[in-house]
């Protein structure tokens, strides 16, 4: 779901801008945890369960002084961070996702008027990612990235300082120390963007792709070994592989495609890895309700391969 929203002079009003209309809007509750022993006799655990009160189902196991707090109000509190930032809301996007039955909430905001100009011609527009759980699979974080408008990439950073803002799951979020914060996303983003035009300009020959995203698909040491004995192209890069590996035959189709329009350079290596983490679909049908985190661990391969030594590699 899609909100789009319009905000003028960046001032909030007591009509809110924002719409309460998603898929987090829920209050969460703690339970006390039981456990029987072999005679059937029951007992209080030292741990507490977080449960959605509209549906009691259980997000997480925590200590009893684990105070939890809706994704609701932590959603407020990232708009709040926003609105008091100084940047240009003007039009402002916020889209809202869960997964795991609400234990993980994702949410996107698009500024569509902090916008720059990427190789080739095309722009991109500043984007900032907030995400919570319950799982302790994170504390609540706000990240920057950036809309590519050509290919509709969400394009991962992966200099500077990635995570903008981390707090932890209370009552209390420092929101004006998060509105400083925030800001520092447009000096990222700058860095990020000089980045690109560099990669714009250092080609790849087709065995440092091969590499690359080996790395991404996590079958670079099988790669290495099939060239190493012989393999010249992905026909037999495919064929030498011991079982079919999804995400390196999607990433070498999309190859295809951004090697075509973007030159064989870093640029169109990282393009197709953002396209993957993106836009692929989950690997098993089941996992397609919780597409929303799926992409997010993506999104931490993606910058992890930027890292490696195989796309540093590549010139």
């Amino acid at each position: 779901m899609e909100n789009v929203v319009s905000i003028f002079n960046k001032a909030l009003v007591s009509d809110s801008p924002f719409s309460d209309d998603h898929d987090a809007n829920f209050e969460v509750s703690t339970v006390p945890l039981m456990y029987f022993d072999d005679n059937d006799g029951w007992h209080h655990s030292s741990k507490v369960a977080i449960v959605r009160t509209d549906t009691m189902q259980e997000l997480g196991v925590h200590g009893p002084k684990y105070k939890p707090v809706a994704p609701k109000k932590l959603i407020q509190a990232q708009r709040d961070i926003i609105m008091r930032s100084g940047l240009n809301t003007d039009g402002i996007k916020e889209d809202i996702q869960t997964s795991h039955n609400g234990s993980r909430t994702f949410v996107k905001y698009t500024l569509p008027n902090h916008t720059y100009e990427t190789p080739k011609g095309d722009n991109a527009s500043l984007v900032l990612l907030g995400i919570t759980s319950f799982d302790s699979s994170w504390p609540f974080m706000m990240s920057v990235a950036a809309h590519q408008f050509a290919c509709l990439n969400l394009q991962v950073f992966t200099s500077g300082e990635i995570t903008v803002f981390k707090g932890r799951h209370t009552q209390n979020l420092d929101v004006d120390r998060g509105s400083r914060l925030i800001v520092k996303a447009l000096e990222v983003f700058e860095t990020e963007r000089e980045t690109w035009h560099k990669w714009s300009n250092t080609t790849v020959d087709e065995q440092q792709a091969m590499f690359v995203f080996a790395e991404a698909a996590g079958c670079l040491d099988q790669v290495k070994a099939l060239i190493a004995g012989g393999a010249s192209n992905w026909s037999e890069i495919f064929d030498g592989l011991p079982r079919f590996n999804s995400v390196l035959n999607y990433l070498w189709r999309e190859w295809a495609t951004y090697k075509s329009r973007l030159g064989n350079n870093k640029w169109a290596l990282y393009n197709t890895l953002t396209d993957w983490s993106t836009h692929a679909p989950a690997a098993r049908k089941a996992s397609e309700i919780n597409i929303a985190s799926v992409r997010h661990k993506r999104q931490e391969v993606v910058r992890k391969t930027v890292h490696s030594s195989v796309f540093q590699a590549a010139a």
